[in-house]
């Protein structure tokens, strides 16, 4: 048979699916055995025997009496090549001695060759011969021939004497509209010069049913002395619709003539086809190029997965234009050449869905998990199509195949109505990238319809259909598959330039963005230190790559006592550094030291802003006391032991909040530690974090170790890093001291 070949458009995967399953369900029409012929001859003179005595008998008994010639095509003049386009005789039937000289074919129909041909009476002449030889039985010999009926066509010719070497062309359309496969589906011929099949030149001659039809010399190897020629060509009998042997002629062309002049035809063929697959090897050329080219974008710009996506797209449909160059040139099993083609499409319909979610950076809703967590199916295809072929007889087999192709063709079905959806939807919401890729969408769905539904208009219609959607450059058919082809690659390159472009310039605007961030930073963090009598302040700063919200504020009183403030505004970038600005110029003006007090000035400051800010405040007294206010931040540390402090919303958050306080005295000696939630969560790449213990085993090393261990273990947030020592000589307390432990529940009024 000859094999319908799948368009490789990743739009029309389920057309494919549907075109192959209908390829597999008609086993019949696979092609014609030798079965029947008395003896093959090649095209090269070799001779293969398959039962001569069977057909000399056939032969003889099918001769009556009075059987007449019919009709003689007259090839003495022959000068140059000949088209046989006239005198055949035509009829139907299973009996393999129709291929011989001395068959009785008078009462057969006579047609021209022409673009369709009537039909003639469906009446099996192995049946009439056993009638008209009285009684007198044809044994075929062989029980396939003997289910099988043909469809034959013979013609007489007669040649000069001592003519040269003739041989015949079959020259098969090569496709002029964008159809599913290449040619017709016509079933393979079988050709027969004299009562001798002659088997084909070209590619894989011996086992060309195997292969898509393509232009064949036959050498008829008929001797110089022979002036005598009857010529039979047989293909299976299919009355009506696709592939009828009424419309034989309509896709096949026949000529007789000197093997080298025909070698002419044959290159003009081949450049036909060639011209026909150029558009399709220069898309996949291009798609090669611009897979490159994506593959550079994605390592230029990390964390556009879509760019992935579409690469490896771009890479499964690559092949697919060579592969059909392959298959159409007969040099590619059409089998595998289906397989392949239909794997391929498959395999870029669900990378395609994936750069889809990717590039509409869709959530993951239970549609789209249910396409992708069943997407492997797809896989097998290709291997139960194959497998299905030479298990044939296995039911299991047939049986897995059928539930992969039928889950394929569900799957498509699902992935064409998401696509449709998703980019309607998109568009909508003017997304315009969105309805950009809905054109190539829209116009290769149209261009694989059409050769869908147009397949096999010529053989019903016995005229070439040429498609109204196909357009020639020259002798280059430019079809509206190959239109769409080109035109997503176009609105690719726009998408992807304008994506590029709009990326480059929300960088650009984020550098500055950064850049005043830092600035505003810069400006708020204390560079000089701070004189504070008493007390010995060490703060260190360390900032991220992207700016983050840390601060700290270091302000000494009248009485010598000095206020310490730390905290950090969640979010980075400008607006976090705008809330630390607002924060700090709010602490300059304030005169209040007290801890609770100043939150509560603060969250009223901040009520309104799109972050949140945690943050803690400690005034240290000229006489050692300590009082602490938390609002969500990490708990101090005084030496070793970590300070309880009372749990605190953060700032910014709820109106009106009220913070506790606690007190605790400072002996001499003593060091209090606070650090911003950059080390804690200091993160190797394995994903460990720093964590508490190994904080609280670093608590009583100085505040540049600290932040220096936390940033060699992964820094991924600003470090802030203080320590407070309260000096030796520092004024000692009137009030009766109490210890960390029984002091750190105490509270402020």
């Amino acid at each position: 048979m000859r094999k319908t070949i799948l368009r490789a458009a990743p739009m029309a995967a389920i057309l494919a699916v549907c075109a192959a399953l209908l390829s597999m369900c008609w086993p019949g029409l696979r092609g014609v055995s030798a079965d029947g012929a008395t003896s093959a001859v090649s095209g090269t003179g070799g001779v293969d025997k398959t039962g001569p005595a069977h057909a000399a008998h056939h032969a003889n008994a099918a001769r009556p009496a009075n059987s007449a010639p019919g009709p003689v095509f007259d090839a003495t003049t022959l000068g140059g090549p000949l088209l046989l386009g006239k005198g055949w005789r035509v009829g139907v039937s299973a009996n393999p001695a129709a291929s011989q000289p001395g068959f009785d074919d008078s009462k057969w129909a006579v047609r021209d060759a022409g673009q369709s041909m009537n039909d003639i009476p469906d009446v099996d002449d192995e049946t009439a011969n056993t009638n008209q030889n009285h009684g007198s039985q044809v044994h075929t010999g062989y029980a396939a021939d003997s289910r099988r009926r043909f469809a034959w066509f013979r013609l007489h010719i007669r040649l000069a004497p001592n003519h040269g070497p003739v041989a015949l062309l079959i020259e098969v359309p090569v496709s002029q509209g964008s159809t599913l496969g290449s040619g017709s589906t016509e079933p393979a011929e079988n050709v027969f010069a004299n009562g001798q099949r002659i088997l084909p030149g070209g590619p894989h001659r011996t086992d060309a049913e195997h292969y898509q039809d393509i232009a064949r010399i036959y050498d008829l190897n008929v001797p110089p002395d022979q002036t005598d020629l009857t010529l039979a060509v047989r293909t299976l009998y299919v009355p009506f619709g696709f592939g009828a042997y009424t419309s034989f002629f309509a896709s096949r062309m026949l000529r007789l003539g000197d093997p080298q002049d025909l070698q002419g035809y044959l290159r003009l063929w081949n450049n036909r086809n060639l011209f026909e697959r150029l558009p399709r090897l220069v898309y996949s050329a291009l798609l090669v190029v611009f897979a490159f080219f994506l593959l550079v974008l994605y390592f230029a710009q990390k964390g556009h997965n879509e760019y992935l996506w579409l690469t490896l797209h771009e890479l499964a449909m690559a092949p697919i234009g060579f592969i059909e160059l392959a298959g159409s040139s007969g040099r590619l099993d059409s089998l595998w050449y289906a397989a392949l083609v239909l794997q391929l499409m498959l395999v870029a319909s669900y990378l395609f869905f994936e750069f889809l979610i990717s590039f509409l950076s869709l959530r993951r809703r239970w549609y789209i998990q249910t396409l992708r967590y069943t997407a492997p199916l797809l896989g097998g295809v290709a291997p139960t199509m194959l497998l299905l072929f030479r298990l044939s007889e296995n039911t299991a087999v047939a049986v897995v195949m059928a539930c992969v192709f039928l889950g394929s063709m569900f799957w498509m079905l699902g992935w064409l109505i998401f696509m449709f959806a998703t980019l309607i939807a998109a568009t909508i919401r003017r997304n315009f990238e969105a309805g950009l890729l809905l054109i190539p969408l829209v116009l290769s769905l149209v261009g694989s319809i059409e050769p869908a539904v147009t397949a096999g208009m010529g053989d019903v219609t016995g005229r070439p259909y040429h498609s109204a959607l196909t357009v020639l450059a020259g002798p280059i058919p430019i079809h509206l598959a190959n239109i769409a082809d080109f035109t997503g690659v176009l609105v690719i390159v726009i998408i992807i330039f304008g994506r590029f472009l709009r990326i480059q310039r929300d960088q650009e605007h984020a550098t500055s963005e950064l850049a005043a961030a830092r600035s505003v930073q810069e400006l708020m963090i204390p560079h000089e230190k701070v004189a504070t009598p008493g007390f010995e302040i060490i703060s260190v700063y360390e900032p991220a790559n992207e700016v983050g919200g840390d601060f700290f504020h270091v302000q000494t009183m009248g009485d010598g006592g000095v206020l310490v403030v730390i905290g950090d505004v969640a979010g980075k970038g400008l607006k976090a550094a705008m809330n630390v600005s607002m924060i700090m110029g709010a602490l300059r003006r304030t005169a209040d030291h007290r801890p609770a007090h100043l939150l509560e000035s603060l969250n009223r400051v901040l009520l309104g802003s799109e972050s949140y800010t945690t943050c803690q405040a400690a005034w240290f007294a000229a006489d050692g006391e300590l009082v602490l206010a938390n609002a969500g931040h990490l708990p101090p540390y005084l030496n070793s032991q970590e300070i309880a402090t009372p749990g605190g919303l953060p700032l910014g958050v709820v109106p009106d909040l009220k913070y506790e306080e606690i007190r605790l005295y400072v002996h001499p000696g003593d060091r209090v530690l606070l650090l911003s939630d950059g080390v804690v969560e200091a993160r190797r790449p394995s994903g460990e974090l720093f964590g508490f213990e190994r904080v609280h085993s670093l608590t009583s090393q100085s505040a540049g170790y600290i932040a220096d261990a936390a940033k060699a273990f992964g820094q991924e947030d600003d470090i802030t890093v203080l320590t407070v020592r309260r000096l030796a000589h520092a004024e000692r307390a009137q009030q009766p001291q109490a210890t960390v432990e029984s002091l750190s529940t105490a509270t402020a009024d």
